[in-house]
C-alpha cells in the first residue's frame, strides 16, 4: 500500500491482508536557475506561498486555502498565494479569490520544479489523499510544509519535525500556522532541512529494493503452499 491510509482501507476490504506500507517515490525534479531567478525577481520583496494540484477544492481544499489568504490580507501584505493546476473548480475558486491580489493562479506548468525552488513555504491543505506525493517534491526542494492532518499525509509530514499539520478544513489553523512559519525563518529553515533528508528514504532506488524485497517475500510465501 502507498501509504498507512490506504492500508486501512485494504485491510477493512479483506481482513486477512496484512499489506506492507511502501510510499511512493519523489519525482526528483531539478530547478534550472536562471528560471528561477525569473520568477524570484518577479514578485520581488513577496512571500510566496505555493500550491500545486488539481483544482478540485473537495478534494484539495483549495477553498481553506483562499479563505487563510483572506484572513492574511492586512496581517501580512507581502504574503502572496500561487496556485498551480487546473480543474473542475477553477472557475468558482477564481470567484471566491477576485477581490484578493496576493492570490494568483497560473494554470498548469510545466517547469514545476523552477517554481517549488521559488516558493518559501509549500501549503496543502487537502480533504482527503491517499499519500500526497507532492509533498515529497516539496521536501526535495527544500522547503517548509504546512499540510492538513489527514489520511496519508501525515505518513509524510511528521508535525514540528518537517512541517506543521492542521485540522482539514480549518481556515483558521491553516492561517495561524502559514503566519507562524512566516515570522519564523529559522523555523522554516530548520523544517525544510529535515524534509530534504526524509525525503532521501524516498528515492527510486529504495523503493525498487522494498518492492524487490516484497515480492520475494510473496514467492516465498507461495513457494511454501506449495
Amino acid at each position: 500500500a502507498l501509504s498507512s491510509a490506504i492500508r486501512r482501507v485494504l485491510e477493512t476490504y479483506d481482513k486477512g491482508l496484512k499489506p506492507d506500507t511502501i510510499p511512493s517515490m519523489a519525482a526528483g525534479f531539478h530547478a534550472n536557475p536562471k528560471h528561477v531567478k525569473a520568477i524570484k525577481d518577479r514578485y520581488q520583496g513577496k512571500f510566496l506561498v505555493g500550491h500545486i494540484g488539481a483544482l478540485v477544492t473537495r478534494h484539495k481544499g483549495q477553498q481553506y486555502l483562499i479563505e487563510a489568504a483572506k484572513k492574511l490580507t492586512s496581517r501580512v501584505p507581502d504574503m502572496h498565494f500561487l496556485f498551480l493546476g487546473k480543474g473542475d473548480d477553477e472557475a468558482l475558486l477564481r470567484a471566491m479569490a477576485k477581490d484578493l491580489p496576493s492570490v494568483e493562479f497560473l494554470g498548469f506548468q510545466h517547469n514545476v520544479a523552477d517554481y517549488l525552488a521559488a516558493f518559501d513555504l509549500f501549503a496543502f491543505p487537502s480533504l482527503n489523499e491517499g499519500l500526497g506525493s507532492t509533498l515529497l517534491d516539496a521536501m526535495g526542494a527544500e522547503k517548509p510544509i504546512v499540510a492538513s492532518q489527514v489520511d496519508g499525509i501525515p505518513d509524510i509530514v511528521h508535525h514540528d519535525v518537517n512541517g506543521l499539520l492542521v485540522p482539514p478544513g480549518d481556515s483558521d489553523a491553516l492561517a495561524d500556522a502559514l503566519y507562524q512559519l512566516y515570522s519564523a525563518p529559522e523555523k522554516r529553515l530548520s523544517l525544510a532541512q529535515k524534509g530534504l533528508a526524509m525525503v532521501a528514504d524516498y528515492q527510486p532506488d529504495k523503493i525498487a529494493s522494498r518492492y524487490f524485497n516484497l515480492y520475494r517475500q510473496l514467492e516465498e510465501k507461495t513457494q511454501a503452499r506449495e
